[in-house]
């Protein structure tokens, strides 16, 4: 009961702190909630836009790996860009582009068109993504770091759930007002531009910013073995290592088996509306679970929380090996999604502790290069593989190198300050 009680009063701390932000985070929550409504679209309906038109899993791969390739471009370009101009230069130039670029996709059926066009909305979808946590870690105070990390990337979650929704039941519903056929090109293509026109509304919020769009600001909170100068930099190298090949090994196995899971579950029989509810729910339920990722993080541990909520999805996917029944497939897709909800902001917020501000940007740019570099060559595999083995192989390779990343952070991190429990620090902040 005295566990219970505190792991209550914990939550309610969590949730009160949330009244404190300035008024720009609260703005950049806001913008949050909008800015994933078209990836979410087109994560869940492009494929099945590009199937429409006639193509198979290889091409679905070719696609999702050159516009992934784009997008490590991109991250690798906003290393230093963000410490050129800022995250909120970054972030909101980058939405412009990234609808601007969607716009032009959602046209395309043009084998070679969808490609180039692909690529230039990848570019503009790494400014999205990579100054996330750059943009908390400049604006947000260090005592509350964590938890506006875990709030923009639950709402960035409901985000996905907005577009999964309109992506999944727009094509159905507004489909026959225009007299499109659904499943169809035109229906589909409906339900993308409405997503689009939900996202550009993301840039509202970010053009109100005061203190964010004309200063940077960085607060610190550095836990640090080592105080020579020269050992210090060496340390930070090796974390920032670690952290950029855990993500590129993440990646691999997310890459195999993410961009043709909507195709995977339209083939055992689900409809589009259907598997729009399945990732609305996913990321619904991400976005719940993964507010309170900092108060598990506190009571495991950073690294023992990592640990757990990255490898939970590895069970159901080889159970997926055994039985491809919908029941499992579904269940796989919503753990991985409360998994990536989850983990990202306690590793992000650990490795942000652990890493000097001079470090941080070019971090979290080579980890998205990296993660994305690698999601790039595993959709390029596994789409040929798909077509001529089956899934079996890419759930396979995903089981496999989540545990081998894992195992890479374990051993880098184990023992490090930052990686530990902190009870005693919330205490004595509280």
């Amino acid at each position: 009961m005295p566990a219970v009680t505190t792991l209550l009063d914990d939550i309610l701390r969590y949730l009160a702190s949330i009244g404190s932000f300035q008024r720009d985070i609260k703005l950049f929550l806001i913008y949050s909630l909008f800015s994933n409504i078209g990836i979410g679209a087109f994560a869940l309906l492009f494929n099945l836009y590009l199937v429409e038109l006639g193509y198979r899993e290889d091409v679905i791969g070719l696609f999702n790996g050159l516009s992934t390739v784009a997008l490590a471009v991109g991250a690798l370009m906003l290393g230093r860009m963000l410490n050129r101009f800022g995250s909120w230069w970054c972030i909101t130039y980058g939405t412009a582009a990234y609808v601007a670029a969607s716009v032009l996709l959602a046209f395309m059926t043009d084998r070679l068109a969808i490609l180039v066009v692909g690529a230039l909305q990848g570019i503009g979808t790494a400014f999205i993504f990579v100054p996330l946590m750059p943009f908390v870690i400049e604006h947000a105070r260090p005592e509350t770091r964590s938890t506006v990390a875990a709030l923009s990337l639950s709402l960035t979650s409901v985000s996905a759930t907005v577009g999964s929704l309109v992506g999944g039941w727009a094509p159905r519903l507004l489909g026959p007002l225009f007299g499109l056929a659904v499943p169809g090109v035109g229906s589909f293509r409906l339900g993308l531009l409405l997503s689009l026109i939900l996202t550009a509304l993301a840039l509202v919020p970010m053009l109100l910013m005061r203190q964010a769009r004309y200063q940077q600001t960085q607060f610190t909170a550095q836990h640090l073995l080592v105080t020579s100068e020269e050992r210090r930099e060496r340390e930070a190298r090796r974390h920032a290592l670690a952290f950029v090949l855990t993500g590129g090994l993440l990646s691999l196995g997310a890459g195999a088996v993410i961009p043709f899971y909507n195709v995977f579950l339209a083939s055992i029989g689900l409809r589009a509306s259907t598997i729009g509810v399945i990732y609305a729910l996913a990321s619904l339920l991400g976005a719940v679970l993964g507010l309170f990722a900092p108060v598990l993080a506190r009571r495991l541990g950073s690294l023992d929380a990592i640990l757990v909520i990255r490898l939970m999805p590895v069970p159901f996917y080889l159970l997926l090996l055994l039985m491809p029944t919908v029941p499992v497939a579904i269940a796989a897709h919503i753990v991985r999604a409360i998994s990536i909800s989850m983990a990202w902001p306690i590793d992000s917020t650990m490795v942000a502790d652990i890493l000097p501000p001079s470090a941080r940007a070019n971090a979290f740019s080579l980890r998205s290069a990296a993660w994305n570099l690698g999601f790039a060559l595993a959709s390029f595999l596994a789409g040929p593989v798909i077509v001529a083995s089956g899934y079996g192989p890419v759930f396979l390779a995903f089981v496999f190198f989540s545990v081998l990343s894992m195992v890479v952070f374990a051993l880098n991190f184990r023992g490090h300050p930052a990686a530990g429990r902190r009870e005693q620090a919330v205490a004595k902040g509280s």
